[in-house]
């Protein structure tokens, strides 16, 4: 069964190579970029599963959520193209 997971993440030490970690996020053919270092990926896995695979990527100070994102939502300020991600996906 397909998931909408909130991943927002904080990458500690100055000058982290962010690469890496967006390159997971991205691995999953459907997401979005809500801003900053929040995004919304699909997926069939489970919120463990993907916290352990993007924490390959992470140093043990780092900071990494994975939550069910679920309707009803709310934002504000987000683009179009955002904005119609969401309403077709959560």
């Amino acid at each position: 069964m397909m998931s909408i997971f909130i991943v927002t993440y904080d990458l500690i030490k100055p000058g982290q190579n962010y690469e890496a970690l967006l390159k997971k996020i991205k691995d999953h053919k459907t997401w979005a970029k809500l801003g900053g270092s929040s995004y919304l990926i699909k997926t069939d896995s489970t919120a463990v599963a993907v916290r352990d695979k993007l924490g390959e990527v992470l140093d043990k100070d780092d900071k990494l959520y994975v939550g069910v994102a679920t309707t009803p939502a709310a934002w504000l300020g987000l683009s179009n193209e955002v904005e119609k991600w969401i309403q077709e996906n959560l």
